[in-house]
């Protein structure tokens, strides 16, 4: 057998891993407060499943509901945690990853030591972690980790300077580990001897009296004599100094002035006395240390945490060469305890703005180069990654902001405002958007279904790289939702066919009126030589109310609604009372869309009060600028007609929208009925995707519910099919459409015999150009049209900054990405 690599596979027992990289356990406090697993949760591990890395290890997941760190925890201490934690397994599967389960308990959080307990209370935790061990497996995990490292319980009794027992639970090393054993050997038995267990501990406490690398020579080898499979192999993390305060907790979480992998050598140590995988962990980022650890044989597997904070596909960019595109974790450690909000899951703190990204566009450097006047450069950043610029610097929900660190002193930066600023100033000194550098033609031809966000986002990245690209488009525009589903007060349509011309002159086809499944079928496209296939077919299908008087004439499709007026349709509602339904930003659209149509009263009714509210709350309050009236916590309960129109409708008063598992499920106050006449009714509840793309096909494409079933990077059931966008994530913003195209993009390349790299090559260094400004400066205000009384007019609400607004906006960026700023 040759020498192991990074991504040469390696076996634990039973488990067979794709490569050498573990995702190392790190607190991420996304449980709820009781331990169970929440949306964020899952989100978190499936980001990093995403990447390829060989093995999850979740964090520190307590088999005691008292016996805990604090902060929001994950817990299996009770069986009904199990449910929640075999959802998180399932999603982690499905983007054909294994995950492990770490269990612990930590006296330390309850504020005692080993010496404090009763014997029953000591064989009470080895009880708590063989039915935590029990609910982990019958959650689906593919093996558990025992935590008997750093400041957690079983690090107390293994330790020299916290456990003074003399009874069987302390003494000598042996005495010290009785109850490590014990917990061993009774999961050992109930697991049976195919399942792997992992250990994670201390080689070196770095604590005065601690234990050193002799006791745990001693220990990891009666670990392995017991069963333990793989030993993971940390250090330090006690927060019992002993007169070196914190260097305990630094040698175990080492910051940026520790050369790289400084604990290796402790795993390389413990390597020589077991014959078990050992696994090494702290300051392996850098791709050249980890390979070259695995090389030299200094440990089997390297764990990473905080290098996949700061960029989750860290494994996937290592394993395709990429390390210009790797986001270099800082070490500075802010994810774990200087967050905004302390209730948000972990989250790095040095590129907020760029990971909140969905597309992950570099925000520091077109900053930065947009501070300079350097236009032209900064579009090409941001379009390198996102090639919507133009689209998204006027639509855009900008998650960025909400993550950037301004706020902690003073308010976040206005990213949205000048991404926009910088595509006008190309479009005014330019007369055009540029275009991408193009590869040469390779003579393969690739369909793209459907030309919004997604499928643009595709043909782009495709063409780019080489391929003749056809977009089939079932409307008689381009653009899909951008075009019909948008008003031009968000985005001018003027605007927007200056986008497309892009697409247009770097020789893109595009046919309309063309829908798949009516017009045309998978196989008559590839009966036309198109190689590869994209679906994105989007959701333009509307969900019903489903309640009495819904046929009366007067009752309208949201989506509908908004395709009719952006395709030139004549709509009025002068003097009209219009009810519109739905809290999203498409029952937004709607709402103000109804008021420059003539509305003498429009009103919104959702489910939600006013905080759940989907929409988001800018567009919420423009709005009501505009005189919409917000009525939240209603649900429709009928339609009343007078004769078939619409003469009225009923609502309940809704008391939740979610039940206790956090699942859609409305409860009503069926007593609390408001009737409010009307002359229309708009439903704007929701979006569907139609079915008819997958009516003529003999080898359908599998869809989950609604939507299209697609893993990671779009591939489908079908080998030479792809999809990716609303359809298959349902109703999303356009920014994550883009990147669904992309991702997309990259693995048509590949099935097709490429590389796989549909994005430019990175040109600019990370660095500062100027000095950093930490003082309170204003954020800078755009001009806004959203006023009451604004009948017929679509005009652009949005002004737009001034290049002196722009650059001082620009120049409050604090450049996270290079540097630690003092007043964070």
């Amino acid at each position: 057998m040759g020498k192991a690599g990074l991504f040469t596979p390696i076996k634990i027992n039973t488990l067979e891993l794709p490569n050498r990289v573990i995702m190392s356990p790190m607190f991420s406090n996304s449980a709820t407060k009781d331990g169970f697993v929440t949306n964020n949760t899952i989100k978190h591990y499936v980001d990093r499943a995403k990447s390829g890395v060989g093995l999850i290890m979740t964090e520190h997941t307590s088999v005691s509901s008292v016996y805990i760190h604090p902060g929001n925890r994950l817990q299996i201490s009770r069986d009904e945690h199990v449910k929640g934690l075999k959802r998180l397994v399932e999603a982690v599967h499905q983007e054909d990853c294994k995950i492990g389960l770490q269990i612990a308990h930590s006296i330390y959080g309850a504020g005692l030591k080993p010496s404090d307990l009763t014997n029953e209370q000591c064989y009470e935790i080895i009880e708590d972690f063989v039915n935590g061990a029990r609910r982990a497996v019958e959650a689906g995990f593919d093996a558990i980790e025992l935590h008997y490292a750093h400041t957690y319980t079983m690090a107390d009794f293994i330790s020299r300077r916290t456990n003074t027992r003399t009874d069987e639970f302390g003494g000598d090393i042996y005495g010290r580990m009785f109850i490590h054993i014990e917990i061993l050997k009774r999961i050992r038995e109930m697991v049976g001897k195919d399942y792997p267990l992992f250990a994670r501990i201390s080689a070196e406490e770095f604590i005065v009296g601690g234990n050193t690398l002799v006791q745990t020579r001693i220990f990891a080898k009666e670990l392995e004599k017991y069963g333990i499979d793989c030993m993971d192999v940390s250090a330090g993390v006690r927060f019992d100094d002993g007169g070196l305060k914190g260097y305990s907790d630094q040698r175990g979480k080492p910051t940026i002035e520790y050369p790289d992998g400084p604990n290796v050598y402790l795993a390389e140590d413990i390597k020589k006395h077991i014959s078990i995988p050992v696994v090494t962990v702290g300051k392996l980022g850098n791709p050249e240390v980890a390979k070259s650890v695995i090389e030299e044989g200094r440990a089997d597997l390297v764990a990473l945490a905080r290098p996949l904070i700061a960029d989750s596909m860290w494994v996937r960019k290592v394993k395709e060469g990429r390390y210009d595109l790797i986001k270099e974790c800082l070490y500075c450690t802010e994810c774990l305890y200087e967050r905004h909000d302390p209730e948000a899951y972990i989250h790095c703190m040095r590129y907020t703005c760029q990971n909140a990204c969905p597309a992950n566009v570099e925000v520091p450097v077109y900053i930065d180069l947009a501070s300079q006047k350097r236009y032209k450069e900064a579009y090409q950043v941001i379009q390198s990654e996102n090639p919507l610029p133009l689209v998204c610097g006027r639509v855009c929900h900008h998650p960025c902001e909400s993550m950037c660190n301004r706020v902690k002193i003073d308010e976040p930066m206005a990213i949205r405002g000048i991404k926009r600023f910088v595509t006008d100033a190309v479009l005014e000194q330019e007369g055009k958007l540029p275009l991408p550098q193009m590869e040469k033609p390779n003579g393969k031809k690739v369909a793209v279904i459907g030309s919004g966000p997604s499928g643009l986002s595709c043909a782009f990245f495709l063409q780019k790289k080489g391929y003749s690209v056809t977009v089939f488009e079932a409307l008689p525009v381009i653009g899909g939702m951008l075009r019909v589903g948008l008003p031009a007060y968000r985005l001018p349509k003027d605007l927007l066919e200056k986008e497309l011309d892009i697409y247009r002159e770097m020789g893109i086809e595009f046919v309309v009126n063309k829908r798949l499944g009516v017009d045309m079928s998978i196989d008559d496209l590839k009966n036309m030589g198109y190689e590869a296939i994209y679906l994105g077919v989007g959701t333009h299908g509307d969900r019903k109310l489903n309640i009495n008087g819904e046929d009366a004439e007067g009752v309208l499709s949201g989506v509908e609604f908004l395709r009719k007026l952006n395709l030139g349709e004549e709509i009025s509602f002068t003097g009209k009372k219009v009810a519109v339904i739905g809290g999203g930003n498409v029952a937004i659209d709607v709402a103000r869309s109804a008021t420059r149509l003539g509305a003498e009263k429009v009103m919104l009714f959702c489910l939600e009060n006013r905080q759940q509210m989907p929409a988001h709350v800018w567009e919420i309050e423009d709005a009501e600028k505009e005189g919409v009236e917000i009525n939240p916590s209603w649900g429709p309960k009928e339609i009343l007609k007078d004769g078939n129109k619409t003469a009225a409708i009923t609502f309940k008063k809704c008391l939740n929208v979610f039940d206790g598992e956090g699942r859609f499920n409305p409860s009503f106050d069926e007593n609390d009925i408001k009737k409010v006449d009307v002359d229309y009714v708009i439903v704007s509840i929701g979006q569907a995707m139609e079915r008819t793309f997958n009516e003529k096909e003999t080898n359908k494409v599998e869809l989950r519910g609604n939507f299209i079933k697609s893993y990671f990077g779009g591939y489908t059931n079908i080998p030479y099919v792809f999809a990716g966008g609303d359809c298959v994530t349902g109703p999303d913003s356009v920014v994550r459409a883009t990147n669904e195209g992309k991702m997309a993009a990259a693995s048509i390349d590949k099935y097709l015999g490429g590389d796989g790299q549909v994005i430019d090559k990175k040109k600019y260094k990370r660095e500062l150009s100027r000095p950093v400004n930490e003082e309170k400066a204003c954020r800078q205000q755009m001009e806004n049209l959203a006023v009451k009384g604004c009948s017929g007019c679509f005009d652009e609400v949005e002004k737009g900054f001034t290049e002196e607004a722009m650059i001082k906006e620009a120049n409050r960026c604090l450049r996270c990405d290079v540097l630690k700023v003092s007043k964070l």
